[in-house]
């Protein structure tokens, strides 16, 4: 699989629960990727965790944590 359909796999779990009200709660790096928790206190599901391989979707989720936070840089 092409690193670019990685990137779109990945991002499409992260944008569906970020449609469905989850925020990004915990990032946990390992040599395995990131971890990334999400939490949504609406859902009957509350806790999710996503494992992400790709670079560029941790640039992508990073971007969401400062965009959720609302740090200005």
């Amino acid at each position: 699989m092409s690193t670019f359909k990685e990137f779109l796999i990945e991002r499409n779990k992260i944008d569906f629960l970020i449609k469905k009200g989850y925020k990004i709660k915990n990032v946990r790096e390992t040599l395995d990727g990131a971890f990334v928790d999400f939490e949504n206190q609406m859902e009957e599901e509350q806790f999710i965790t996503l494992q992400i391989m790709n670079a560029d979707t941790r640039k992508y989720f990073g971007s969401l944590i400062i965009k959720q936070f609302g740090i200005h840089l």
